[in-house]
């Protein structure tokens, strides 16, 4: 079921990798987030999580996808380098458009549809 997932979803990074070629951690502008905390029942640990997106931490959506998508979290401990890679993918894979800029629209999209997937 994993491999699946991870498949499934590596493919979504690859068909959205071509949209930027600059360093997407330091690219992306914008989405005045502005969620809450859900229920910390899968409450993430761990030196990244001042590192991790607000919405990746902040949400069950995004606890999901962080310990369900990386290996390294899947007992809920956050390194500085998950919280890299989550936080860069999960950008690219929020990108619809492409314009390297997520909008709160194209985060609470990419959120349940990205948790979805590890969900089944």
């Amino acid at each position: 079921m994993r491999t699946l997932l991870l498949v499934t979803l590596g493919a979504a990074a690859l068909a959205t990798g071509g949209c930027a070629t600059v360093d997407m951690e330091r690219a992306y502008e914008g989405a005045a987030w502005s969620g809450g905390r859900g229920d910390l029942d899968d409450e993430l640990n761990g030196p990244g999580m001042e590192i991790l997106d607000r919405w990746l931490a902040e949400t069950r959506e995004g606890r999901t996808i962080v310990r369900l998508g990386f290996r390294d979290a899947a007992e809920g401990q956050v390194s500085e380098d998950v919280a890299h890679r989550a936080n860069i993918w999960f950008r690219r894979y929020a990108d619809s458009n492409c314009d390297m800029r997520i909008t709160d629209e194209e985060i609470r999209v990419a959120l349940v549809a990205a948790a979805r997937q590890y969900q089944r």
